[in-house]
């Protein structure tokens, strides 16, 4: 059975650009393979600063372009190619707020009807929290599948578990996905995105919870390890260090015991249906910018906590096994991860970002003929929102007013242009009385 060798790397941005060199040579080292994978996709979140995402469009284009030769810098790298020609081609690239997704692909003729979506569940339902998702078929000669990816950013801090309960239930209910793509043949594509109305769609195969698709769920997540926030000497005598050896109470994987969100998805609260491969790695989150930058854990004395914060695995990267109506028949398909680790610290963010490595079975996933069991593909946890479509119009509309307004009063670029218009308004304004008096 032919196998799609899928990367998925997952990384919090902390609103600036990315070093691209940084990036790109650290990139693929969370490989366990010396092949590059036939498709790559990257979860980002605070892509660019709150007004930049907020408005979108050309705004992120300089955020969205680093990635892109980071994966080319990075890729020809890992190839040990000698010539400049891309190894990647690019596939898609959508923000919801500072929430974005990337998607590469080595042969771009295997992808086929794409669809995306997305929704904001920060505040008003803006994008400052929310997710966005693509959804495209797999081909190779005559075997083809269908792969989902939500790239995610919950709710931040310790207190906050339910609020992040609560935006992974506003993500499956908004989360709407629709044709983009030229080569559907079945529907009609004269409207893209979110100008197809739902009901001409199945709203069951709108849901990312798909019957015929794999799902794969990346981001900053946000759930802890603790409810509260730490003491202040906890990062002196419980924080985990590399020193501490598996056997002490203060190795990092002493905190698995407290992680919400294992805790939280075994009460079937969140993230429902989906698995993750054994963590190996220690907390993702929250360090400080400390050097060395760019250094594996085990050549690392020191692990740069910031006080204030519990060690957490912020940042997650989860999937839905294959359906037990396909297993039935076929049970030696499985996806098989080949590794989940995570990143040296990069000199730009707080947080590591995580990657996972994984085959899957280039083989479609029919739709069930009868309910089976508690497989989420067929009974979601939540129903689709009805009412999605105008409720991201609105946010949308919110998004635009708070970007601009940011970016005129709190960004030097804007705050030039502002002082530019005023300027101008009352030049016009004299010449114009001037004239009038003449």
């Amino acid at each position: 059975m032919a196998a799609l060798s899928l990367y998925i790397v997952t990384f919090n941005c902390g609103l600036t650009l990315i070093d691209t060199d940084a990036f790109a040579s650290q990139l693929f080292s969370g490989l366990n393979s010396s092949k590059l994978p036939d498709v790559l996709v990257l979860s980002l979140q605070e892509i660019a600063p709150i007004p930049l995402s907020l408005i979108g469009g050309s705004f992120l284009v300089p955020y969205f372009e680093r990635f892109y030769h980071a994966v080319q810098k990075g890729s020809r790298k890992a190839a040990n190619a000698t010539d400049n020609a891309p190894i990647y081609t690019p596939i898609a690239a959508r923000n919801l707020g500072v929430t974005g997704i990337m998607v590469f692909a080595k042969d771009p003729s295997c992808i086929e009807d794409i669809e995306t979506g997305g929704v904001g569940v920060g505040i008003w339902e803006m994008g400052n929290k929310g997710a966005v998702g693509v959804r495209f078929t797999y081909h190779q000669g005559p075997a083809s599948t269908e792969l989902t990816f939500v790239a995610a950013h919950l709710a931040a801090m310790e207190g906050e578990l339910q609020r992040r309960n609560e935006d992974w239930k506003n993500i499956v209910r908004g989360l709407v996905f629709s044709s983009s793509s030229s080569k559907r043949k079945t529907e009609d594509t004269s409207l893209s995105g979110e100008e197809r109305p739902l009901l001409s769609i199945s709203p069951r195969n709108a849901s990312i919870y798909k019957p015929t698709s794999h799902l794969f769920v990346a981001g900053d997540l946000n759930y802890r390890t603790s409810i509260l926030s730490p003491s202040p000497t906890d990062h002196i005598d419980v924080f985990p260090q590399p020193h501490h050896t598996p056997d002490s109470s203060n190795h990092f994987s002493s905190l698995f015991e407290s992680d919400q969100l294992n805790q939280e998805r075994a009460a079937g609260r969140t993230l429902h249906g989906l698995t993750e491969a054994e963590i190996t790695f220690p907390p993702t989150y929250k360090y400080n910018s400390e050097e060395p930058f760019l250094t594996p854990d085990n050549e690392l004395k020191k692990w740069p906590w910031a006080k204030h914060r519990w060690p957490s695995w912020c940042d997650r990267i989860l999937y839905l096994p294959l359906p037990v109506w396909v297993t039935r028949s076929q049970p030696s398909l499985a996806i098989t991860t080949h590794k989940y680790t995570a990143l040296p610290l990069f000199p730009t963010s707080d947080h590591r970002a995580v990657t996972l490595e994984l085959s899957v079975p280039i083989v479609s996933i029919p739709a069930p003929v009868e309910e089976e069991g508690d497989d989420p593909r067929m009974k979601p946890p939540f129903e689709i929102n009805v009412d999605w479509k105008r409720k991201r119009e609105r946010a949308r509309q919110l998004e635009l007013v708070v970007g601009f307004a940011l970016y005129f009063t709190s960004t030097k670029e804007g705050g030039a242009v502002a002082v530019a218009v005023l300027v101008g308004v009352v030049g016009a304004y004299f010449a114009i009385r001037a004239m009038v008096e003449m």
